[in-house]
């Protein structure tokens, strides 16, 4: 029988060794799971600790061969799939950000083909320059600034994984930077250009045939005017919304609208501007299976059932190309500032517009209302800063504040974007 060193201790019946290299006061530990020879530093000086924790790291890994997780090396694909297996982890349990699947698509499409075979403590400022220049090839373009912030996120989960496990120090995580293209200033609609298009619906609806063409106009009416009232995101946030999600209640003799939307950024609460709640009671009244229920009553039942959908309770995923012929047709389509062609995502942008500078609200409040952050408001608002500043800017602030109410006058705001 082979005789052990002073400086190496077997445990679990023998499955780990636990021993200390030569010039060295921390213990290290080594096990073989599949056929891999599996070494880690435990970090521990004190043997005893040395031996729980190398305990624990070989069930860990017997559980990841278990249940089919890879055996970890050094090698970035290893560690990227581990990232993901814990990301989606997160996700199937309803912890994780939404913006994890984002992550999970860059590190799958991107960071493991290129990266795949080489080990982490490897990856430097070269290879790193030469991922981007792969990566600008494979898109055809220089990626956008938010596309490389979520590139390099993605990036950093994986680091993330490598230092907890040991194989790279923090300090030694390199420095990934962002140079891509400005984003343009979004699309969005003026106060006139918005009542001008709220005004077009009623009779564009009148117009249409009969059965569901007319069924999709009157609910990509509601669909907009929430979308404007709400600040909430066309597609996964709308699609999600479910009548089980919508509470009214009263506070101070006010009744309010929230809602619990869940999408890129996990799940929020909302609150709705005035008038909404009224939109909602159209679609309520349109659907067949529930309109004999009293609203407020329906509301209470908590009914997992789909907010945005026909009559019939089916839902679509056309109204984008309904909204599209309505501003079409409306001379709307196109947005003057930015040359660029609105879409439902312009109702976003327009909520943030009227927000800012009808509503006075403050760019906090309109981050954590429309689930992105601060820096986000800056970067795609920066250009209302004038506007907003306006009143200082002309020498208004000097004036009485009777005189600078009387010459500020009652503009008529439109904030709950309700039709004329």
């Amino acid at each position: 029988m082979r005789r052990l060193r002073d400086d190496t201790q077997l445990i679990l019946d023998g499955e780990v060794r636990v021993y200390r290299r030569a010039n060295s006061r921390r213990w290290q530990a080594a096990f073989v799971i599949d056929g891999h020879t599996i070494r880690i530093s435990t970090g521990k000086r004190i043997l005893e600790e040395a031996k729980e924790y190398a305990r624990d790291a070989y069930l860990e890994y017997k559980f990841r061969h278990k249940n089919q997780l890879p055996v970890v090396t050094k090698k970035f694909s290893d560690v990227a799939r581990l990232a993901i297996a814990d990301m989606r982890k997160q996700l199937d349990a309803d912890l994780g950000k939404r913006v994890y699947v984002d992550y999970i698509v860059c590190i799958e499409r991107y960071l493991i083909p290129f990266f795949g075979a080489q080990y982490v403590t490897s990856i430097d400022y070269e290879k790193i320059q030469a991922f981007y220049d792969w990566r600008r090839e494979k898109m055809g373009r220089e990626p956008k600034a938010s596309t490389l912030n979520t590139h390099n996120s993605a990036m950093n989960r994986v680091f993330e994984e490598a230092v907890a496990r040991g194989f790279l120090a923090h300090k030694n995580v390199p420095l990934l930077v962002n140079r891509g293209e400005k984003s343009e200033r979004r699309p969005d609609f003026t106060r006139e250009e918005y009542r001008s298009l709220i005004r077009r619906l009623p009779s564009w609806i009148d117009q249409g045939k009969a059965g569901k063409p007319t069924d999709m106009r009157h609910l990509m009416r509601d669909y907009v005017l929430i979308l404007a009232n709400t600040g909430m995101r066309h597609g996964t946030e709308a699609q999600n919304l479910r009548w089980k999600h919508v509470t009214l209640f009263e506070e101070g003799g006010r009744q309010y609208l929230e809602m619990s939307v869940s999408g890129k950024t996990g799940r929020r609460d909302i609150i709705c501007r005035s008038g909404t709640v009224d939109f909602l009671k159209r679609i309520h009244a349109r659907s067949a299976d529930i309109r004999h229920i009293p609203f407020e009553q329906m509301l209470k039942k908590r009914l997992d059932l789909p907010v945005f959908r026909l009559p019939d309770g089916t839902v679509t995923n056309n109204l984008h190309q309904t909204f599209r012929a309505f501003v079409t047709e409306a001379g709307l389509i196109t947005c003057p500032r930015t040359g660029q062609n609105r879409t439902l995502y312009s109702l976003r942008h327009t909520y943030a517009t009227f927000a800012l500078l009808n509503d006075g609200m403050d760019i906090h409040a309109l981050a954590i209302q429309m689930g992105t952050s601060i820096g986000m408001i800056e970067r795609h608002y920066s250009h209302l800063t004038p506007r907003l500043k306006k009143d200082m800017l002309t020498g208004k602030r000097f004036l009485p504040e009777s005189e600078y109410r009387q010459q500020l006058g009652d503009d008529g705001q439109e904030a709950d974007g309700e039709e004329d």
